[in-house]
């Protein structure tokens, strides 16, 4: 994780000190950058958050391996990603890298990449996987009980799309809203979780980044 992805993390739990969030458990991704974004959220917060509890499922996608993978198939070249962007100019490589990433991602979530080649995972299995990963905290969850998650953009999108339908073009919208050490938070009702707040951010605005 960057530097700055550290303070963001740090300031983040700093915030939920103050406001005296408490919180009955803490569940975090798999990845290196899930472990170091809790690690910085606890430091701000005292080191009074305790050992959270991974789950696996909550580890991100695999879009972006994905994207550039198959953007050089789409453009009918075997030169490699970043060769690609190497001949664009600086100024526009983000909004052409995006241009493509968009229609590799729909293609991906509407089932039209052949994965099997490196065994990428689908977007049908990476929904199961996440809707098994909320039906896990569904099950740690007793009645008025908060439960902190911290995992990354992809996954909180999925998520989102487990509480409200989203077209493939909504859910590539949101992917590129969500901010970094933003909070989203769905309240349970037996076991419905409902959006009550997305990627909102407590975090200073000159620290704010984008996935």
């Amino acid at each position: 994780m960057s530097e700055k992805g550290v303070k963001q993390s740090i300031s983040l739990g700093k915030k939920l000190k103050k406001r005296n969030l408490i919180f009955d458990n803490v569940v975090v991704g798999p990845l290196k950058r899930h472990i170091q974004t809790f690690n910085g959220i606890n430091e701000g917060y005292g080191q009074d958050l305790g050992n959270p509890l991974v789950i696996d499922e909550f580890s991100e996608n695999q879009l972006m391996e994905i994207a550039q993978y198959f953007i050089p198939k789409m453009l009918n070249t075997k030169k490699n990603i970043k060769e690609l962007m190497s001949e664009i100019p600086f100024w526009k490589r983000k909004k052409t890298f995006l241009k493509y990433f968009n229609i590799i991602a729909q293609q991906w979530i509407n089932d039209e990449l052949n994965l099997s080649d490196k065994n990428f995972e689908s977007y049908k299995s990476f929904k199961n996987r996440v809707k098994i990963a909320k039906d896990k905290v569904a099950e740690i969850m007793k009645e008025d009980s908060k439960t902190m998650v911290v995992s990354s953009g992809g996954t909180i999108t999925g998520i989102y799309a487990e509480c409200h339908p989203l077209s493939a073009e909504e859910i590539m919208q949101l992917n590129f809203k969500i901010k970094n050490a933003s909070i989203s938070l769905f309240t349970k009702q037996n076991d419905t979780f409902t959006l009550k707040t997305f990627n909102r951010s407590f975090i200073p605005r000159y620290l704010e980044t984008y996935i």
